[in-house]
């Protein structure tokens, strides 16, 4: 007992250096997103509990904290899925997640992917472990299915592995159609009331429609090294494909298929319980030596943290806003030019986009004009604003 609640309080200091990774940069455009609940492009299960938190001082890096120890503390379920194993390879199955660059630099963000790997790990866990689920867990494993959906569209990813869940717990057929199919249609339901989030979808998905092949190629070669440190995701990519496990190539396809489409960074941790499971394969059929692994993986995770260390630098966002404070700005701001999320969770008093038709009917309430273009100052009359100096952008306050 003493040993869980040492390493409990150990994974929790981790969980505290993934957040500290992050937290300097500031709340990011898609990060806003979440924490001000933005009905989009994501069903609303999880962006809701965000805005419900908002009361909480210092609310970004409570919610942070939250999400890290969320997917640090997961690892349980990582070290139930080997209990099988001798204690060393159990150790080396839990750091294949522990110790997964998309683990690390991404377990601290404001992002869904984390969490929908998150459940992807759940399922996981119900598909590997050595003892099948009970039948009574079916509803269980029902409810996990729709909630995961209604947290990120992703989710959809990992059905084959909630359906080897229901059918491990000896769901009949006809039952496991129910359980997956039930959450899918009410899925459609709630896309087809919500337009705005279908068309931020086909948005997503033409991220990538501009680059080269050579370069989109490139972009699935990083994710996939970031998904598992480079060394899971050799090791966890052949764990799968010797493992002739349905449920575990249907789900590597449905992952690369979408990975074709979008390759963008943050999507790595989504391939993470994956080739953790790709890892147990081997270390079960003892194709791998733990001793070399362990050490092997941290190096790579070390290497890799360094290429992609996390920006140090606040956003432009939060670096004017809380100038702006110190000017005592208490009133409404106008921005002139393009402006992210980021903009509305930073600042402390409303923000609309400038134009000249709205300045002429709100100019006068207004006490701040930011510009995000690279000058403004055709819009700005130097008899009622005056420029402030040393501002990471064109910032304006009223005389």
């Amino acid at each position: 007992m003493r040993r869980t609640l040492t390493a409990i309080v150990l994974l929790e200091f981790y969980a505290l250096f993934l957040v500290l990774l992050v937290l300097p940069g500031g709340v990011r455009t898609d990060e806003a997103k979440y924490l001000l609940s933005i009905p989009y492009p994501h069903p609303p299960a999880m962006r809701a509990l965000f805005r419900q938190l908002a009361f909480l001082p210092f609310h970004e890096g409570v919610i942070r904290f939250l999400l890290a120890t969320l997917v640090v503390q997961c690892v349980w379920f990582v070290w139930n899925i080997g209990v099988v194993l001798s204690p060393l390879r159990r150790t080396a199955l839990a750091v294949s997640w522990l110790l997964s660059s998309a683990v690390i630099l991404q377990a601290g963000t404001v992002m869904l992917a984390p969490v929908t790997a998150v459940f992807g790990l759940l399922f996981l866990s119900l598909a590997l472990t050595p003892t099948d689920p009970s039948p009574r867990s079916i509803p269980f494993i029902g409810l996990l299915w729709l909630l995961s959906l209604f947290s990120a569209y992703h989710a959809i990813l990992y059905l084959p592995l909630a359906a080897s869940a229901l059918r491990r717990g000896r769901a009949s057929i006809r039952m496991t159609v129910f359980y997956v199919g039930v959450p899918l249609v009410l899925l459609a339901l709630y896309s087809l009331g919500n337009p705005l989030a279908i068309a931020s979808m086909f948005t997503v998905s033409r991220q990538d429609s501009a680059l080269q092949i050579a370069e989109h190629l490139r972009n699935i070669g990083w994710v996939w090294i970031i998904a598992g440190s480079g060394t899971s995701s050799i090791l966890g990519t052949w764990g799968l494909l010797v493992s002739g496990r349905k449920d575990l190539l249907l789900t590597g396809f449905f992952l690369t298929s979408f990975l074709a489409i979008s390759s963008q960074g943050y999507y790595a941790i989504l391939f993470t319980p994956l080739l953790v499971g790709g890892v147990f394969i081997l270390l079960q059929r003892r194709r791998l030596l733990p001793g070399v692994f362990i050490p092997l993986q941290l190096v790579m995770a070390a290497l890799l943290l360094f290429v992609f260390f996390p920006s140090v630098h606040s956003t432009p966002a939060r670096l004017t806003t809380t100038m702006l404070r110190a000017q005592g700005v208490g009133e409404l701001v106008l921005i002139d030019g393009p402006f992210g999320h980021e903009w509305q969770y930073e600042s402390s008093v409303p923000v609309r986009r400038f134009t000249p038709e709205l300045a002429s009917q709100i100019e006068e309430r207004a006490q701040a004009i930011v510009c995000t273009r690279q000058s403004c100052e055709e819009n700005v009359n130097p008899e009622v604003w005056v420029r402030l100096e040393n501002s990471p952008v064109q910032v304006w306050v009223r005389r």
